[in-house]
């Protein structure tokens, strides 16, 4: 049958119209902006871009990538321990160098090494008193080593009872001071160096793991995730969640251990927990799951003491017990621990996160009675 009818000009089936452009694609684009494209990616990502296309998939592993992210701004891993020794505490730093070893660094001794901390660039910043409430706020710049005193906060805050937070530069404080659970948070500036009050917020008084995730301040607790949102009203800018873990068949159920280490790694939140092992947070169902590594079984790591984001990886810090028992002999016959770190890629499939232990090796010995405090990468 004709597509034609008497009077008609163009077939029926044919439009007078072009078809639309095609829409532009990543792969489209030459080589070098999309390189510069995906060297700002989150390392997290780069294996579900690279089942976009075999192009993409080589571009990721390209050795051109990897030079290219090395010219990106670098960053420096410093740990630090408390020395306690006949009633006394001293504080020790130290700093993973580019051959993966921890070497002692000449920061100047402080009292305050032992309250809550966060790094701000190339700058750490101590929040409060390590066993008494304080409003001091002492700043280490990593570069110079200079330790300076800032302007002091409202409310007296004590150690890591109190949950700091960085949010588009700034430094939310809440919480640690004392008995009261409703405490003014606080806000710092670092390039003002100037405090702000944020409002009453209902905050637990116990002590926490805190760190930014998604623009917001999370705290982890014992029985309880808590989320502070600068950006809605007062009164409700807190959340809190009761913690909830998702089993391997699906289901949810009820967590109540405490985190000994919180760290943030391409805006996912991660902690350890003595029982279960390493975990991230997942905002979208607020659960906490497993990280699991290639097999589909949970990474199995240890003991760990400290832990921060790296490169874009995590790094886990812990003890190891030496072959010939926990305790070894140094030369000068002082009793000594090994200090393992452990360098992990994250990669997302699908809902899951996977976990590859990269390496893993001794970085220092240090004597039996130092013990872990903090674990900042900084702003080179």
């Amino acid at each position: 049958m004709s597509n034609f009818n008497a009077g008609d000009e163009t077939p029926k089936n044919y439009s007078t119209h072009p078809p639309p452009p095609p829409q532009p694609s990543l792969s489209s684009l030459p080589d070098e902006i999309v390189l510069r494209c995906l060297v700002r990616v989150p390392r997290i990502d780069h294996l579900n871009i690279s089942w976009v296309s075999k192009h993409l998939s080589s571009l990721v592993c390209s050795p051109e990538l990897n030079l290219l992210r090395s010219t990106l701004p670098k960053s420096s891993l410093h740990l630090c321990f408390e020395e306690n020794s006949n009633n006394q505490s001293s504080f020790h730093w130290f700093t993973l160098n580019d051959g993966l070893v921890l070497n002692p660094t000449p920061f100047p001794s402080h009292p305050n090494y032992g309250s809550s901390t966060v790094a701000v660039g190339s700058k750490i910043f101590f929040i409060g008193g390590t066993k008494e409430p304080s409003t001091d706020l002492w700043i280490l710049d990593t570069r110079s080593g200079n330790m300076t005193q800032g302007p002091s906060m409202s409310v007296p805050r004590i150690g890591r009872a109190a949950a700091a937070g960085v949010i588009d530069g700034m430094i939310y404080v809440m919480g640690g001071g004392g008995f009261n659970e409703e405490i003014q948070v606080e806000v710092f500036d670092p390039k003002s160096e100037t405090w702000e009050l944020a409002g009453v917020e209902n905050v637990r008084k116990i002590s926490r793991g805190s760190a930014s995730v998604e623009g917001k301040v999370f705290m982890v607790e014992y029985g309880e995730t808590s989320a502070y949102n600068p950006r809605e009203g007062e009164g409700e800018r807190m959340v809190h969640m009761v913690s909830q873990k998702l089993s391997e068949d699906g289901s949810k159920g009820k967590f109540t251990e405490m985190a000994h280490s919180v760290c943030v790694v391409d805006d996912v939140l991660f902690a350890f927990f003595t029982q279960t092992g390493l975990m991230w947070f997942d905002t979208k169902v607020n659960v906490w799951r497993k990280l699991i590594g290639r097999d589909g079984k949970q990474l199995f790591i240890s003991r760990v003491k400290g832990m921060s984001e790296y490169d874009g990886r995590l790094a886990v810090f812990n003890y190891v017990i030496p072959t010939d028992g926990w305790w070894g002999v140094n030369e000068a016959d002082k009793f000594t621990k090994n200090v393992q770190c452990m360098f992990v890629s994250l990669d997302r499939v699908g809902e899951k996160i996977c976990g590859t232990i990269d390496w893993s090796v001794i970085v220092a010995t240090v004597p039996a009675w130092f013990n872990f405090q903090h674990c900042l990468t900084v702003s080179e």
